[in-house]
């Protein structure tokens, strides 16, 4: 802000604190009123922060109309209170006691009557300025701690000036701590805000988080045995305050001062934390109150897709794991989109393509129309820090749900008709189009996020074992098979399979190796009933898990976990990925019997790809029997992948 903008700013201030001066008080509150429904139009971004933070600790309680209700009130609120603080010379002149009535005098004295001063605790609710008419309560020297405005040197002037006319000294933050002290010693009464601690302040539960909190009153009190009495004002009526001061708080004191710091801020927090869900409009809400809370929370986006739902998983773990090691406490939840139907479906993706450019259309309340009432509730009952979604149709709600949380959003996979730079960021892995954009942070693994990691392959062959217990103690050699299905472009065929089974049959009679195999939920019942038929009743076949027929959720898990080599179908580029990811010698076949040399659409160059790279084998399903020979006698030996590095670099430079 240049000299230039710092006086007309201060001179639009003056201006308008002389014609709220010639107005009558109620004529002030109805200016400041009309004026806040203009500021909840045009001020877009502390309109956000404001329904985020409501939005942090009501999403269980009130909805996305009820939250944008209750914004405006918290911007009206706030401009009645901007304004009269620029009446306050008007206000003594006509008397505080018109427009501010007192409760807990006797509190007050009763503190005083200690001898050690007292502490009057408040955070920033209601018209706070006017808490200054405590000076005229008492025979003792009334102190009000305040923040310089190094912006505006001539603005912190004046507004000093008007909070000293009711009898308040002032005291700077962070500067004239002596003189702080020496009210305490000479049982004076020191007005300290509570809230707003900053990076200097303590961390504590606050609001359904934590929050940083200022430790100056409670480090004060432990220290000289001031009285510590919370103090709260809160408007009655059009110009009616009434400041009410409660009996001083019990300290927390067992000798170990820093624990005692923490306790009784998290006490002091407490008593204010009843306050403002008792009455959440008063509040400041246009600061961000969770900015420096440890508390992180994740949502999920499950658009129904078993492979999407467990790269979102895997991602939100990473994020887990980043957010961990900077000594965060992180929880994650996972909602369901379920769409009224196909057409809601379809419509969505166009109302999507128009949402970033129209303002409107980003509420968040717009997803009601789309959703069915359960799944809307649910994704309405949650607010988050960080939103992972994989897929172009739930990454539009993704970027809703971002812009209202003011959320970090991660989509996985191309958002579709959405811009990437929609979304903080994008994980592309290779066989996906790359296309750069400023602002957003792009993510390229080699292969598909996924959930396998040592610990997860070794949960999940233990819950297999409990399924199968004839699988434990099994030492023999394992060849794992994961068949998918029918995708676009790819279709099975009964011809490639039947020589597919026939090449794997005899090079487990060959090793005496056992058959660990599993198909999909696409896997076409053609194909089903062709490896039923060869692997049934076929002596080196452990485990045959028809998906459609039982649902075996450690399957995949297992098997990879389980074998020793695997054996997948290329058009899924979900399990081609968990296979590499679990660090086992890999062989891919195509559904269509063999690979073209360059690939024709993008699963065969995605395994191409790698193939070429050395992470594994392709080949053709008449010869895979000579294939699994060549990675067992260990002519050739395939590279491991490792994707953790690239990912966590990523998410490390997002949060």
């Amino acid at each position: 802000m240049n000299s230039l903008t710092k006086s007309l700013l201060f001179a639009l201030v003056k201006t308008l604190a002389f014609i709220f001066m010639a107005l009558p008080i109620t004529v002030d509150l109805w200016v400041a009123r009309l004026s806040a429904r203009f500021a909840y139009i045009f001020m877009a971004r502390k309109r956000k922060v404001v329904y985020a933070n409501l939005k942090t600790v009501f999403a269980s309680t009130h909805d996305p109309a009820q939250l944008r209700a209750l914004t405006r009130i918290v911007f009206m609120n706030f401009a009645q209170g901007a304004v009269e603080l620029l009446c306050i010379p008007k206000m003594q002149r006509l008397g505080f006691n018109k427009f501010v009535d007192t409760d807990g005098k006797e509190n007050l004295e009763q503190a005083l009557g200690l001898g050690k001063g007292v502490v009057l605790l408040a955070i920033h609710a209601g018209s706070w300025e006017l808490g200054s008419v405590i000076a005229g309560m008492t025979k003792s020297s009334y102190y009000e701690m305040v923040n310089t405005q190094p912006k505006i040197p001539q603005l912190d002037i004046m507004l000093n000036e008007y909070r000293t006319m009711a009898g308040a000294r002032l005291i700077t933050a962070g500067k004239d701590t002596k003189d702080l002290i020496k009210a305490m010693r000479s049982n004076e009464v020191v007005s300290i805000v509570l809230d707003q601690g900053g990076r200097d302040g303590l961390e504590v539960p606050f609001l359904g988080k934590t929050a940083s909190m200022s430790t100056g009153a409670i480090r004060l009190a432990l220290k000289y045995g001031c009285a510590i009495c919370p103090v709260r004002i809160q408007r009655v009526g059009n110009a009616k305050h009434v400041l009410k001061i409660f009996p001083a708080m019990p300290l927390v004191e067992t000798g170990d001062f820093d624990k005692d710091v923490l306790a009784n801020v998290r006490k002091s927090a407490l008593v204010f934390d009843e306050m403002v869900r008792n009455h959440p409009a008063d509040y400041m809400w246009f600061y961000k109150v969770f900015k420096y809370s440890s508390h992180k929370r994740i949502l999920i986006l499950d658009d129904g897709r078993t492979g999407h739902l467990r790269q979102s998983q895997a991602m939100a773990g990473h994020l887990k794991e980043v957010l961990k090691k900077r000594e965060k406490i992180v929880e994650d939840s996972s909602v369901t989109l379920c769409w009224k139907g196909e057409w809601a479906k379809r419509l969505f993706s166009y109302y999507a393509f128009f949402a970033p450019y129209v303002s409107i259309l980003r509420r968040e309340d717009c997803l009601k129309f789309f959703l069915t009432e359960q799944s809307y509730k649910e994704l309405m009952s949650y607010k988050a820090d960080y939103i992972v979604s994989c897929g172009s149709q739930a990454s539009g709600v993704n970027f809703i749900l971002s812009q209202n949380h003011l959320a970090r959003s991660i989509t996985i996979l191309s958002p579709g008709y959405m811009p990437q730079r929609c979304f903080d960021a994008v994980v592309l892995p290779e066989h996906d189009r790359i296309q750069r954009v400023e602002r957003t942070s792009i993510i390229t693994p080699r292969v598909s996020p996924n959930l396998i990691n040592p610990a997860y392959l070794k949960d999940q062959s233990e819950g297999l074992m409990k399924h199968y217990s004839h699988l434990k103690g099994n030492v023999r050699t394992k060849f794992g098979i994961l068949i998918g299905g029918d995708t676009k472009g790819v279709k099975f065929s009964e011809q490639y399979v039947r020589q597919l089974l026939g090449e794997i049959k005899q090079a487990a009679l060959h090793y005496k190796a056992d058959i660990l195999i599993t198909t999909s939920r696409r896997t076409p019942p053609a194909i089903e009933q062709i490896i039923l038929k060869e692997l049934k009743n076929f002596e080196r076949c452990s485990l045959c898990i028809i998906a459609n027929q039982r649902n075996v959720p450690e399957a995949v898990g297992g098997i990879l976990g389980l074998s020793d080599l695997v054996i997948v179908s290329g058009e899924s580029i979900s399990m081609v990925s968990e296979a590499l990811s679990s660090g086992k010698k890999t062989i891919v076949f195509s559904p269509r019997g063999r690979y073209e040399a360059r690939g024709r659409d993008k699963y065969e160059k995605f395994v191409l790809k790698l193939n070429d790279d050395g992470y594994l084998m392709v080949s053709s399903t008449d010869d895979m029997k000579a294939k699994i020979a060549q990675l067992l006698s260990q002519k050739i030996t395939l590279k491991t992948l490792d994707d953790q590095n690239i990912i966590r670099k990523g998410l490390e430079a997002l949060v």
